[in-house]
C-alpha cells in the first residue's frame, strides 16, 4: 500500500513538497540578500575558522529554530526517495542525512557572502540534529502518514472528514502557541520567568496598556479555539457538554505546556477566553446542523445574499480594524515617498529582523485573517450553477481577494505604526486563496455525502 502510494501522485506531490522547501531553507537562510564580494581564499579561510558559541536562554529559541528548519527537509526528501527493500532504505537515509548536513555547511560558508548572517558550528550541529530527527520520523511515521493523507483524498463521510480536520488545525494550534519552543524543566528558570510575569495564575490579573489591543487581544484567543470546538462537535457522538469540556481540556493543556516554554505566557486568562470561544464553536455546530437538516434551507436565497453581504462588510471591517488600527493616517509628501520606497524590499526581509516567534506570529496573522473572506467567496461561487459562471465568479472572487490584500498593505503606507510590505500582501492573498480552496473542498464532500444518502 505504501509502496503505490508513493509511486503515484503521492511521489509526485512529496517531491514538488520537497523542492519548495528546499528552495525555501535556502532563500530563507540568505535573506537579506545583501550580497559582500570577498576573495574565495578569504571567505575558505573564515569558514575553517567558525567558532561553537556558547548559548545561553536568549540563544535557545534559535538553537531550537535551527533543528526545526531541518526536521521537514529531511522528512520530505526521504520519502521522495523511499525504496522498497530494507537496505536501500537505509542507504537512503544515510544519503539524506549526509545531503542535509552538507547542504548545511553549504549554507554556512555562502552566508559569509551575505553579511549580518552569523556563521558558527551551532547552526551546523542543530540542522544536523534536525535533519537526524527528520529521517527517525519519516521511519516511524512517513509511510502513516501518506497512507492518511491519501485516505483523505477519498472521504466523503463529514464526521471523519471533520474529525481529520480537527487533528490539522490542532497541531498547528498547539505547535504555534509552543514556539519558540525554548524549553526548560529548570525550577529555578520557571522561578524566574514567573517572577518576570510570565505565569498569571489570577484571571486578568495583569495592566492593560492599550485597552483596544488588550480587547483585540481576548477576542483573538476565544476566536482561534472557534474552530476546534466546532469541528470536535461535528466528528464526535458526543453531546455539546462534552464538546466543550473537551475544547477547554485542551486549552488548560495547552497553557500547561507553555509553561515549559521560556518566552510563553501561561495565563489563567486565556483559559476562560478558550472556554468562551469553545461554547461559540458548539453553537455554530449547533446552528449548521440545525440549517442542514431544515427543508426549507433550499428556499429564501435573497435572505441569503443579504447575510452573505453582511458577513463580507462584517470581515472587511475587521481586517480594516486589525491592519490599520490605530488609524494614525499622514499624508505628508515626502513621508508617503519614503514609505512607498520601502515597499519594494526584498521578499521577508522585515521578518529577519526579529524573533523567530514574531516572525512565525506575523505570518499566522497575516494568513488567519484572510481565510474567511476566502471562504465566503467559495461559498458565493458553489451556489452558481453552471461550470462557465462558477468560474467567472471564482475568477472574480479570487481577484477580489488579492484587491483586498494590496488595499491594506497600501492604507498602511500612510500609517507611521505599521510595516507596509508587498510580501504581507502575498501571504494575505494566500491566507484568501487558501480558505476558499478548503470551504470548496469541504462543501463539496458534505454535498457528495448529503447525496448519497438521498440515494
Amino acid at each position: 500500500m505504501v509502496n503505490t502510494i508513493l509511486d503515484g501522485p503521492g511521489r509526485r506531490v512529496l517531491a514538488l513538497a520537497a523542492l519548495a522547501y528546499l528552495l525555501f531553507v535556502i532563500y530563507g537562510s540568505l535573506v537579506p540578500l545583501r550580497f559582500h564580494a570577498r576573495p574565495l581564499s578569504e571567505a575558505w579561510s573564515a569558514f575553517l575558522g567558525i567558532r561553537y558559541l556558547s548559548l545561553g536562554i536568549a540563544s535557545r529559541a534559535d538553537w531550537v529554530a535551527n533543528i526545526l528548519l531541518f526536521v521537514p527537509l529531511a522528512f520530505l526528501w526521504l520519502g521522495v526517495l523511499w525504496p522498497g527493500g530494507r537496505t536501500s532504505r537505509i542507504a537512503a537515509s544515510v544519503l539524506v542525512l549526509f545531503a542535509c548536513v552538507g547542504l548545511s555547511a553549504a549554507i554556512e560558508f555562502a552566508q559569509l557572502f551575505f553579511p549580518p548572517r552569523t556563521v558558527s558550528l551551532n547552526d551546523v550541529l542543530a540542522e544536523g540534529i534536525g535533519a537526524g530527527i527528520g529521517v527517525i520520523a519519516w521511519h516511524l511515521a512517513g509511510p502513516g502518514l501518506m497512507r492518511w493523507v491519501d485516505e483523505w483524498r477519498g472521504e466523503r463521510s463529514e464526521k471523519s472528514l471533520a474529525l481529520r480536520l480537527l487533528y490539522v488545525y490542532l497541531f498547528l494550534l498547539f505547535g504555534y502557541n509552543l514556539l519558540p519552543l525554548d524549553l526548560t524543566i529548570s525550577p529555578v528558570e520557571i522561578y524566574h520567568k514567573w517572577r518576570a510575569g510570565r505565569v498569571v495564575l489570577v484571571p486578568f490579573g495583569y495592566p492593560f496598556a492599550d485597552p483596544a489591543q488588550e480587547i483585540y487581544s481576548l477576542l483573538a484567543d476565544a476566536v482561534i479555539w472557534i474552530p476546534a470546538a466546532y469541528l470536535w462537535r461535528r466528528s464526535a457522538a458526543k453531546g455539546p457538554l462534552s464538546s466543550w469540556l473537551h475544547v477547554t481540556a485542551a486549552a488548560v493543556l495547552l497553557e500547561f505546556l507553555q509553561l515549559f516554554v521560556y518566552t510563553r505566557v501561561s495565563d489563567v486568562t486565556d483559559v476562560l477566553t478558550a472556554s468562551i470561544g469553545a461554547a461559540g464553536g458548539v453553537l455554530l455546530a449547533a446552528s449548521a446542523s440545525g440549517r442542514s437538516t431544515d427543508p426549507s434551507a433550499a428556499s429564501g436565497i435573497p435572505r441569503r445574499l443579504a447575510w452573505w453581504t453582511a458577513a463580507v462588510a462584517v470581515w472587511l471591517a475587521v481586517v480594516a480594524v486589525i491592519f490599520w488600527y490605530p488609524f494614525d493616517f499622514r499624508f505628508e509628501p515626502g513621508f508617503v515617498r519614503e514609505r512607498l520606497l520601502s515597499l519594494w524590499r526584498v521578499p521577508f526581509t522585515t521578518y529577519y529582523f526579529g524573533t523567530e516567534y514574531r516572525a512565525a506570529t506575523e505570518v499566522f496573522h497575516k494568513i488567519i485573517f484572510f481565510l474567511p473572506g476566502g471562504a465566503l467567496l467559495s461559498s458565493l461561487s458553489l451556489r452558481v450553477e453552471r461550470p462557465a459562471r462558477r468560474r467567472v465568479v471564482a475568477a472574480v472572487g479570487l481577484a477580489f481577494i488579492g484587491l483586498v490584500a494590496l488595499a491594506t498593505e497600501a492604507g498602511q503606507v500612510f500609517l507611521p505604526s505599521k510595516v507596509a510590505d508587498l510580501t504581507d500582501a502575498g501571504l494575505e492573498a494566500t491566507g484568501g486563496i487558501l480558505g476558499y480552496l478548503a470551504a470548496g473542498a469541504i462543501a463539496r464532500r458534505l454535498r457528495d455525502e448529503r447525496r448519497g444518502e438521498d440515494r
